[in-house]
């Protein structure tokens, strides 16, 4: 397994066909390049893809949520979406307030 997944339940909530069925087919579908569109260019990254991720809902496995990603562009958007989320946990221990300052 590899260590990014360390700790991870994200495999578990995928399909039980995700690997054998509908990653291919993604990958596939895009002819193994990567869809990311470049914000410099306008235009799709186009390097080779071994990664497929969602677009949007991460629950949300139909084709047209699919996307192939290169490595670098996957590892990019998931910092990201990490980052967000850490982001949104500090903000709401922010909002609590410690049991000794309550009236």
């Amino acid at each position: 397994m590899k260590a990014a997944w360390n700790g991870s339940t994200r495999k578990e909530t995928l399909p039980p066909d995700w690997e054998t069925a509908i990653r291919p087919r993604i990958l596939k579908r895009d002819g193994y390049r990567c869809q990311h569109i470049r914000y410099d260019t306008g235009r799709k990254c186009g390097a080779f893809a071994n990664q497929v991720d969602h677009i949007h809902d991460r629950d949300d496995h139909r084709d047209s949520n699919l996307q192939s990603l290169c490595q670098h562009h996957h590892q990019i958007k998931s910092s990201s979406q990490g980052g967000t989320a850490a982001a949104t946990r500090r903000q709401a221990a922010k909002k609590r307030r410690h049991p000794g300052l309550l009236p």
